[in-house]
């Protein structure tokens, strides 16, 4: 009786539901986003010759190659920090389903509240880097031309929120194992 309860307490959760489909849609839309960046990625040495003349119709100055290799670099980090969110969705999902089976206060969702929290303090910081090489290749490109309407404002800065969830996080994971800790010592005592 009691399990029939814990599937009933999953199946008919709209919120769980609605949080089951988001991550799905979710990790499928970051699929193909780190699809559509690695095709970009490898599509550079083929595209060089066609970037370059796009480039040089825009800027004053013609790019130099190591622009190509900043912006291969911004691609790559990009793609990290899809991977670090995949992993983050990945482990939320495995919570969800955890806490649809009537079963969250376990060691592995402390486990995962903490690799989520690692995850976000890594995306913090991947995007801070790819932020500063990107001002660096907007400065490396130089002017542009008279005429040529080119506007990119990149801000390179750590997110307080974000700081602040890595926060909650590292704390809901203690609150996790402290509750897997007491269930085990409910369970000793029966």
């Amino acid at each position: 009786m009691e399990s029939k309860d814990k599937e009933d307490i999953g199946s008919n959760d709209v919120v769980l539901k609605s949080a089951r489909g988001i991550l799905i849609f979710g990790k499928w839309a970051l699929v193909v986003a780190i699809a559509a960046i690695a095709v970009g990625l490898l599509a550079i040495p083929f595209t060089y010759q066609i970037l370059t003349e796009k480039m040089a119709e825009t800027f004053v100055n013609p790019p130099a190659p190591e622009v190509f290799g900043m912006i291969a670099l911004i691609m790559l980090l990009a793609v990290v920090s899809l991977l670090l969110t995949l992993f983050a969705i990945d482990r939320l999902r495995r919570l969800v389903n955890s806490v649809s089976e009537g079963n969250p206060f376990t060691r592995i969702n402390g486990t995962r509240l903490r690799g989520i929290g690692i995850a976000v303090f890594a995306i913090q910081l991947v995007t801070f880097l790819a932020s500063l090489l990107a001002i660096g290749l907007i400065t490396m490109l130089g002017e542009t031309k008279p005429g040529v309407d080119f506007d990119f404002p990149i801000e390179a800065d750590i997110s307080l929120s974000g700081v602040l969830l890595v926060l909650l996080l590292i704390i809901l994971a203690r609150v996790f194992d402290r509750g897997a800790e007491m269930r085990e010592e409910l369970d000793g005592t029966i």
